[in-house]
This record gives C-alpha cells, structure tokens and sequence, in this order.
C-alpha cells in the first residue's frame, strides 16, 4: 500500500510551515484502513484550501504502512517546522496514552520500548517539535454522529430504545462511561427516545455475548432498537454481519436477532462531516 500523502502548497495566508499527521490504529484488513487513508485524502485537500499546513500524512500505529515513522520523516522532508498529531481515537486508552506518544518519538519507557519492539516498530526520531492532540472524546463529533444515525433509523422514538456498541479500555472505563452516558443522554433528549444502553464488544469480539445481550435487554422495554457503533472505520451493521457470518453453518438459527425489530447503522464515524471540520479546527489551535 502506497503512503497517503500530498504536499500542499502553502497559501497567501500560510506564515509558517506546520504538518498535520493523522494517526489511526490501523488493520490487516485493507477494508478497514482504506476508509482511514481516503479520509486523509479528504482533509489534505481541505487544508490545501487554507494553505494553513504545509503538508499532510495519515499513518497507521500498527500492522500496516504507512507507518507513523516514515510519515514523521516525510513531513521533515517536506519543510515543515513542527508537526500536529491527531490521533482518530474515539476515546482515551493504552493506545493513545502510552503508544501514539512512545512511536512519535515524543515518549519513552521501558514497557513502551519492549511492546514497540517486539511489533518490529521502530519509533519515529522528530527532528522538530510535535504537539499531540486529544481524542474524540474531547469532540462533539460523537454526539453529532450518533444523533444524525438515530434520527436515520427512528421511526417511532416511544417504541424505541438505543444500543451503543463500543471498543471499550478497560482502564480508561470511568471515562468512557462518562462520555457514553452523555452521548445516550443528548441523544434521548434531542429525540425523545427513553431508553438506552451499551455494550463494550472489543472490535466485535464480545458482540455475540455483550452486544446481542445489551440487544436483547433493550427488546425487553421497548419493541424496536436502534443500534450504533461508536467506531472509526467499521459500523454496527458490518459488526453484525461479520458475527453472523462467522457462525458454523450448522447453527439452527444463523442471526440471533432473527425476527427481532433491530436495525443497524451503516455508517462509521468517518463519514460524518463533522470529524474532518474538527480535525482541521483542533490541528489549527495546535499548530498556532
């Protein structure tokens, strides 16, 4: 795979040469990434509209290139006198806390070292400064998302309930919660649907068991649930599919929700126009 990158000329109103590097986890599936690096695509031309960056890279923290490493150089290459990480995290965890930091060059320790290592990642050695930005949590992108997918599936908001279905940190939990409770409720009180809940399904492991529980939980209050992934780059449907098509053809019942009123939503976080305005918008702040 090719790196994600366009030099940007910088503008009449340019007066210095910061880059913007977006940072994304990263899959072995090209289905995953692809949504990440035309995403990329989407924000270079934006910026290239301001000519407030000079250039523009997106990487992956892991698995496959392009890599944050190769990107961090390649922004040197390009002149750029400081770099603005932000990284498409829904929300504060390990990752963010300890990785994206420890592969940016900008962080270091012994666990970080040896993790780095023993995924054959070497990290980045900047040779201008770098700011990193926060996550998605500090946004209000997710409430906007999740509302524009529950006014999508809504048809009748008395009969319904919510089911957010999300990675979930194990240690980033309280913050979490904190940030799913407040997008359930903002959700609710635009909508007038009264009931709603979540599940931390990993990236769809759990959704057989926690998933399809929290599902069927909400069945049991209101006759239809309307379903939503706080996810980057997949969406609950495609969770779905792939639960179901991994089940052994010799399951009686293939959909656990057969015959049951729940719809998923089809889109990921990427597709909502509100990420790329507060990915330029929070980078711009950065790089001032």
């Amino acid at each position: 795979m090719t790196l994600n990158a366009q030099l940007l000329q910088a503008g009449p109103q340019a007066s210095a040469d910061p880059g913007l590097l977006l940072i994304a986890h990263g899959s072995p599936s090209p289905e995953w990434n692809k949504p990440v690096l035309d995403f990329g695509a989407r924000v270079a031309e934006e910026a290239r509209k301001t000519g407030r960056f000079r250039a523009v890279r997106t990487a992956m923290l892991e698995a496959v290139k392009p890599d944050v490493p190769s990107a961090v150089a390649e922004l040197e290459s390009a002149g750029c006198d400081r770099i603005v990480a932000v990284p498409l995290f829904v929300a504060p965890s390990g990752h963010t806390h300890f990785d994206v930091p420890a592969v940016l060059g900008i962080y270091r320790s012994e666990k970080t070292d040896a993790v780095l290592a023993a995924e054959g990642v070497k990290p980045a050695r900047p040779k201008v400064p770098v700011v990193l930005a926060p996550t998605l949590l500090e946004s209000g992108v997710l409430r906007a998302y999740v509302l524009d997918q529950v006014r999508k599936l809504s048809r009748s908001p008395k009969d319904e309930a919510i089911v957010l279905l999300a990675h979930g940190d194990a240690e980033h939990h309280l913050l979490v919660d904190r940030m799913i409770r407040e997008v359930a409720t903002h959700c609710c009180g635009e909508t007038g649907i009264r009931h709603a809940d979540w599940a931390y399904i990993g990236v769809g492991q759990e959704y057989p068991t926690q998933g399809v529980g929290a599902i069927r939980s909400a069945l049991e209050h209101k006759k239809r649930v309307l379903v939503v992934g706080l996810y980057v780059s997949t969406c609950a449907a495609k969770i779905h599919r792939r639960s179901v098509g991994a089940r052994p053809r010799a399951t009686p019942a293939s959909d656990p929700l057969e015959g049951k009123d729940v719809v998923f939503s089809d889109e990921s976080i990427l597709a909502h126009p509100e990420l790329l305005r507060w990915v330029l918008k929070i980078a711009e702040a950065a790089s001032a």
